[in-house]
């Protein structure tokens, strides 16, 4: 598996329990592109917060499945779109794993540039009944919603209307994907930009590709391009043991 990189999607994480962001009942019903945003984050701080500790929440009991535990074990190196935790759950080698949307789990001052400065967000400390004032006090925003430049933070999350920079690892990301003979995409609906255009290098460039979902998106449908119509788990046991 040395010259394979999996790029996984939420659909590796339905298996345990995580809400997506499309299909019934998916997130995008939230209007995410709205949302998860850092105009909202600016604009209405209160709701923004209170919407990823809701996302915390329908996270932080969840378990990996077999395919993450698959993966791990593995060694193979991963890179992907979830900000659920779960990878680093199953134990994944920290060393083969890029978190290209960043983790739940995570804050950083507003201005960040280095991984380094990522500081563990301790959502628990958070009560539901006092869900504004505890997430401003957890964020260092004051009382008002006021935000300031030098001490607040925020999630460690890419957001919508922002780029992929190092601090989600995005060319080390690109190297991975240069340097691979196979890649994998497990679980994604190649609807971002990350996805596309790692589909597209991989044709341009004549590697392996093989795209596994039980609902392939239809962009997935090109020369080249493998597709197996199967849940991740099922892919996992058949590919990599």
């Amino acid at each position: 598996m040395k010259n394979t990189v999996v790029i996984t999607g939420a659909g590796i994480s339905v298996e345990s329990g995580i809400q997506p962001f499309r299909g019934k009942n998916g997130l995008w019903n939230e209007n995410p592109t709205e949302m998860a945003t850092y105009r909202n984050y600016r604009m209405n701080t209160s709701s923004f917060l209170q919407w990823y500790f809701h996302r915390f929440v329908s996270c932080k009991d969840a378990l990996p499945n077999k395919a993450h535990e698959i993966l791990a074990k593995s060694n193979v190196k991963v890179i992907t779109q979830n900000i659920d935790n779960l990878h680093i759950k199953a134990k994944h080698s920290l060393d083969c794993l890029i978190e290209i949307h960043g983790n739940i789990n995570y804050k950083r001052k507003i201005h960040a540039q280095y991984r380094n400065e990522l500081i563990w967000a301790n959502w628990d400390a958070v009560n539901e009944n006092n869900l504004e004032e505890d997430l401003f006090e957890l964020f260092h925003i004051q009382r008002d919603g006021t935000i300031e430049e030098n001490k607040s933070e925020r999630p460690h999350i890419l957001l919508f209307d922002e780029y992929y920079t190092e601090l989600y690892q995005y060319e080390e990301a690109h190297q991975w994907m240069d340097a691979a003979d196979t890649i994998i995409f497990i679980g994604t609906s190649n609807s971002v930009g990350f996805t596309y255009g790692a589909l597209q290098m991989g044709i341009n460039n004549g590697k392996k590709i093989i795209v596994v979902d039980p609902n392939p998106a239809p962009s997935f449908y090109q020369p080249g391009v493998e597709i197996i119509q199967s849940t991740a788990t099922e892919f996992c046991e058949q590919y990599f043991l």
